[in-house]
């Protein structure tokens, strides 16, 4: 199956804000960046593969523009319908949704990964993620790290940092 020009909707009107907050960081990170993952629901508007069978339903990751707000606050802006609902593949309109948002802070070679999914992206509280300190000063180990739900699931819950990720909307 060919990959389909995935289209962005020159008209999005979900509109909301995303906030990334570190609480407790030891230290700054070498960078921060902020991405929305979004795709088909619908397996009906996709071909199934030739050999397989298989329905591999289309994906597309977009980097958000992070604006620094705080040492320890950063703001992006995300649309929930920012991919363009279309025929991509002459089998009907694809929809599509937002999968997830999330934040990844680079220190070294370990990546501090806070995601945000749907449905919990609607949710008020966003999402928190606890990190050690030991993973921060680790400058050994190249990892992709996702962190705890629960700051008590460390030896030591003092000695570690959280990333909060929180969407709310925006009206118009």
């Amino acid at each position: 199956m060919e990959d389909p020009k995935i289209e962005l909707n020159p008209h999005p009107k979900m509109h909301y804000a995303i906030t990334v907050t570190f609480a407790n960081a030891p230290g700054p990170f070498d960078s921060i960046r902020v991405a929305a993952q979004y795709e088909v629901t619908n397996r009906d508007c996709v071909p199934e593969q030739p050999v397989s069978g298989a329905t591999i339903l289309p994906s597309k990751r977009i980097e958000l523009k992070l604006q620094r707000i705080t040492d320890a606050t950063y703001e992006a802006d995300v649309y929930v319908d920012r991919i363009k609902e279309e025929d991509y593949f002459s089998k009907g309109i694809c929809h599509w949704s937002l999968v997830a948002v999330s934040a990844k802070a680079s220190r070294g070679t370990m990546d501090f990964v806070t995601p945000l999914f749907n449905p919990e992206f609607f949710n008020a509280a966003g999402a928190t993620r606890y990190f050690s300190f030991s993973s921060y000063n680790d400058t050994r180990t190249r990892m992709l790290n996702t962190g705890n739900l629960d700051r008590n699931a460390y030896p030591d819950p003092p000695k570690t940092f959280s990333v909060n990720v929180i969407a709310r909307e925006i009206r118009q």
